[in-house]
């Protein structure tokens, strides 16, 4: 795939008041190692060698909500990278910045661990607080892995991922991901659940119940991460982002992503105060 410099232009409709009061949005780039979010976003992400920038875009997607209400769009602004241009992919990252309608929705706070993840914790990084997770992905479905093989690039039917998630202001979110194919010692009961559900017989993966015989290699994985993600400060991140530009050349997945899962879910702000 043809790799370059890549700004992306923010999306997002800016509403100027009768008294044409200054629309800013924020800016987001990538390049070739890291990726730049400006103005309430605030954040640098970069990756470490071999990894380098595969593709990345930004469009519009539906976010899920508990309520009975029409869920709201927020903006997708991501970038992608991988090893080498071509042959399977067995390492992966990407990065992502979403912006809810506000002041009419924010994101619920990610308070508790997914039912699926092996890990979790809460860490200052970037500037910002982030929720670390480490938990398994399985390829079929999943809107990343979507656009590797869409791209000619083979994937492993299941990733291991450790996933931070800030969330700056209620409703701005900053996902960073790191993937690998998942270790042997649990792909078959990955692949088990998997077999589970297409009988429509299964209950929620745990993610807990992976650990077992997988305790060193789930430590290994998560060092690479931590080696291959690093968060710079996010007051100096990119301070000249008002360019347009144009993006990366790979070919982009005609669905929508699963928000839930890559982002989070949207909560509708009521008009008295709670407790958050």
């Amino acid at each position: 795939m043809k790799r370059k410099n890549v700004l992306l232009p923010a999306s997002a409709l800016c509403v100027c008041g009768l008294l044409a009061a200054a629309c800013v949005q924020p800016a987001v780039r990538a390049d070739r190692s890291d990726f730049y979010a400006n103005g309430r976003f605030r954040s640098h992400v970069a990756v470490s060698a071999p990894l380098t920038l595969a593709g990345a875009g930004n469009f519009s997607a539906m976010v899920p909500s508990e309520v009975l209400l029409a869920p709201p769009s927020a903006t997708f602004r991501f970038a992608v990278f991988g090893e080498g241009e071509s042959g399977s992919v067995d390492r992966t990252a990407h990065m992502i910045a979403s912006e809810l309608p506000s002041p009419s929705w924010r994101w619920e706070k990610e308070s508790l661990a997914r039912t699926e993840s092996l890990y979790y914790a809460l860490v200052n990084a970037g500037g910002h607080r982030q929720v670390v997770q480490i938990f398994p992905v399985e390829s079929s479905g999943d809107w990343f892995s979507s656009f590797w093989t869409l791209n000619g690039r083979a994937v492993p039917d299941f990733w291991l991922a450790k996933h931070w998630s800030a969330t700056p202001y209620d409703d701005i979110r900053i996902v960073a991901e790191y993937r690998e194919a998942a270790p042997v010692c649990m792909r078959d009961r990955l692949a088990a659940f998997v077999e589970s559900k297409k009988n429509r017989d299964y209950a929620p993966l745990h993610g807990k119940a992976l650990m077992p015989r997988c305790e060193q290699e789930v430590e290994e994985f998560s060092r690479r991460a931590d080696a291959a993600v690093t968060f710079g400060d996010a007051q100096a991140a990119s301070p000249a982002l008002s360019e347009s530009g144009s993006v990366t050349q790979a070919a982009l997945p005609g669905g929508r992503p699963d928000m839930r899962k890559l982002v989070g879910v949207a909560e509708l702000v009521r008009n008295f105060p709670d407790s958050r």
